[in-house]
C-alpha cells in the first residue's frame, strides 16, 4: 500500500499545482484583458473626437 499511498500523495500535490497555476493564469489574462480593453477604449475615443494626428482635410 505504500506505493499507492505514496502516488496518490503526488497526485493530490500535482492537483492543487495546477489549480494554482490555473488561479495564476487566469489573473494574468484578466488583467491583460482588461489593459487591452482600456487602450482600444482610448485609441476609440481618439478616433471618435478627431484627436487623431492626421489633418481632416487631408481625407477629402
Amino acid at each position: 500500500m505504500g506505493f499507492l499511498d505514496e502516488a496518490k500523495k503526488k497526485l493530490g500535490e500535482a492537483v492543487e499545482n495546477a489549480k494554482e497555476f490555473a488561479g495564476d493564469a487566469s489573473e494574468n489574462i484578466k488583467s491583460f484583458a482588461a489593459d487591452a480593453q482600456e487602450k482600444i477604449g482610448e485609441k476609440v475615443d481618439e478616433f471618435k473626437h478627431g484627436d487623431n494626428e492626421e489633418d481632416p482635410e487631408d481625407k477629402v
